[in-house]
C-alpha cells in the first residue's frame, strides 16, 4: 500500500488517501489506483508537464459548481502531490459506481448489443446511455469548456439504469486559459484537428458527440473508413480517411464508406441505419455528419443532441416478435413500418400519433413534438406540463390518461385518469372517468397553460 498526500484545496477529501499496490489500469498518460477503501480512483502521470498542477487545480476550481448533473462526470477532486514521500503528480476522481463498466463493452460491436438484449436489455436502455453521453458533454460545455478526448473508452456506463459517466477530465479545453492537450481518439477526431487546420474546441467535440452518440444508437462506427488511401502507412490512411476524405457511411451522394448491410434488421446481420431514427434526430445528424462534417459552424450543439433523445421516448413502440423497443416509423407507410432489429412488420391496429403543442403568448400554439400511443399506454402527467422533457426514468412516474383500442370503433379512446377536466376543440368537456376518441384532427386541451395534444394519424 502506498500513502498518497493531497495539495491543498480539494474538495472535501482528507489530506492523505492509501492506494492500492497493484494499479487497475495502465495508460500511456498515466496510471490509475484505487484507495483501499474504494472511494475514490487516483491517476498518477507517468511524466507530467512541468505545469500538469497549475492546469489541473484550473481543472479543479472549473468544477466546484456543476449541480446535479455532475453525476454524470468523474470530475477532478483533489491533486496529488506526494507518494510515499517522493514528489509526484496525480488526480483523484470518484470511484464510479461498480454497476458502471467501460461503455465500449456494451457497443463496440453488435455482438455486444444482443448479448445484452439476450440479458433483458432494451434499445430503450441504449437510447438512455446516448442521452446519458449528451447530457455529460452538454454540461460540460454549458461551462463554457471542451473536452477533447470523446470517444466510446472514455465513459463508464450501467447498462440497467442506461446513465454513464464520463472520465479523464483533467485535460478540459477553455479558450485562451486552458490549452489542449490531447487530440483524441483516432475515428473520433474532427477532420480538421487530422488536418491540422484546427485545435480542439467545442466545435470539434460536437464531432465527436456526434459520432459517439451515433455509435451507441447504431451500434457502429457510422464514420469508419471503407477505402485504403494510403496502403504504406496505416496512420497516415487514417487521417486521411478521417480528415481530408471524411465521408458519413449513409451520406446520400458519396458512397465511399457505405457497406451493403445498412438497413438489414439487426439480428440478421445487418447494420442499423440513422433512418430507423426519429425525424429530429435523423436531421441532427445530416447537419452534424453531412452539412457540418467539414464545416464545424453548422454542427449542431449537443443540447439539442439531448433534447431530441429525450423526446424519443414518446415515439417508441414494442416489437411483438422480438420484444424490442424502436422508434416507431409513422412516417413511412405500411409495409414499410418494420421493426429493424428482427425485420417484422407492425401489424395493426397502428399506433395513434399526436402531434404535442404548447401554449406560447397572445393565444399562440408551438409544436414541439410527436407522441405515439397504443393499447394499454399511460398518458404521463409530465407530457402535458409545459417546458418538460420526458425525465430520464419513468419508473413510479405518475399519469392522467389511459389508452384503449375500442374494436366496435376501429380506433382508439384515451380514458381520463386524472382529476382535471379536458376540453376539446368542439368546446366539449372530458370530465375524470370519461374518454375522448383519438380519430384524427381530434384536439385535447388539458387545462390551463398545459399542453395540446392534436390526432394527426
Amino acid at each position: 500500500m502506498a500513502i498518497a498526500k493531497l495539495a491543498p484545496n480539494s474538495r472535501n477529501l482528507p489530506n492523505q488517501l492509501t492506494l492500492n499496490d497493484q494499479p487497475a489500469h495502465h495508460g500511456g498518460e498515466g496510471s490509475v489506483y484505487f484507495t483501499t477503501d474504494g472511494q475514490y480512483a487516483v491517476k498518477i502521470y507517468h511524466r507530467p508537464a512541468s505545469d500538469k498542477q497549475r492546469l489541473l487545480k484550473q481543472v479543479l476550481d472549473l468544477g466546484r459548481n456543476l449541480g446535479d448533473d455532475e453525476r454524470f462526470l468523474a470530475w477532478p477532486l483533489g491533486i496529488i502531490n506526494e507518494i510515499d514521500g517522493e514528489p509526484t503528480v496525480g488526480v483523484v476522481t470518484r470511484c464510479v459506481p461498480p454497476t458502471h463498466a467501460p461503455l465500449y463493452r456494451f457497443i463496440y460491436s453488435p455482438k455486444d448489443a444482443i448479448k445484452q438484449f439476450g440479458e433483458g436489455r432494451s434499445w430503450l436502455n441504449y437510447l438512455k446511455m446516448a442521452r446519458s453521453t449528451a447530457a455529460a458533454v452538454r454540461t460540460i460545455h454549458g461551462k463554457g469548456m471542451a473536452h477533447a478526448d470523446i470517444h466510446l473508452k472514455n465513459f463508464l456506463a450501467d447498462p440497467e439504469s442506461g446513465e454513464v459517466v464520463l472520465i479523464d477530465l483533467d485535460g478540459l479545453v477553455v479558450r485562451g486559459f486552458l490549452p489542449p492537450q490531447v487530440k483524441g481518439m483516432p475515428g473520433f477526431i474532427a477532420p480538421e484537428v487530422l488536418m491540422a487546420k484546427a485545435q480542439p474546441s467545442e466545435l470539434t467535440d460536437r464531432h465527436s458527440a456526434a459520432v459517439l452518440i451515433l455509435w451507441i444508437l447504431l451500434l457502429r462506427n457510422v464514420m469508419l473508413t471503407q477505402t485504403c488511401i494510403d496502403e504504406d502507412d496505416e496512420r497516415h490512411d487514417d487521417e486521411l480517411g478521417y480528415g481530408k476524405f471524411a465521408c458519413f457511411s449513409e451520406h446520400p451522394i458519396e458512397r465511399r464508406n457505405w457497406i451493403s448491410q445498412i438497413g438489414i434488421p439487426l439480428f440478421r446481420k445487418g447494420a442499423l441505419s440513422f433512418r430507423m431514427l426519429t425525424p429530429k434526430l435523423q436531421a441532427l445528424t445530416e447537419k452534424a455528419l453531412i452539412e457540418g462534417l467539414h464545416e464545424p459552424s453548422k454542427r449542431p450543439q449537443v443540447i439539442e443532441w439531448e433534447r431530441a433523445l429525450s423526446e424519443a421516448y414518446d415515439a417508441l413502440i414494442g416489437c411483438p416478435s422480438c420484444h424490442q423497443s424502436f422508434v416507431y416509423p409513422y412516417w413511412l407507410t405500411p409495409p414499410l413500418r418494420q421493426c429493424p432489429l428482427c425485420g417484422s412488420n407492425v401489424i395493426p391496429p397502428f399506433p395513434a400519433v399526436l402531434e404535442l403543442l404548447e401554449p406560447r403568448s397572445k393565444g399562440t400554439l408551438v409544436a414541439l413534438r410527436t407522441i405515439v400511443l397504443y393499447q394499454g399506454m399511460p398518458l404521463f402527467a409530465d407530457v402535458v406540463e409545459p417546458g418538460r422533457l420526458p425525465p430520464f426514468t419513468r419508473r413510479g412516474s405518475a399519469s392522467i390518461g389511459q389508452v384503449a383500442w375500442e374494436t366496435n370503433e376501429r380506433g382508439y379512446r384515451l380514458t381520463n385518469t386524472g382529476n382535471d377536466f379536458w376540453q376539446l376543440s368542439s368546446g366539449e368537456r372530458i370530465k375524470p372517468g370519461a374518454s375522448v376518441s383519438l380519430h384524427k384532427g381530434a384536439m385535447i386541451n388539458f387545462g390551463n397553460d398545459k399542453r395540446v395534444m392534436r390526432v394527426v394519424l
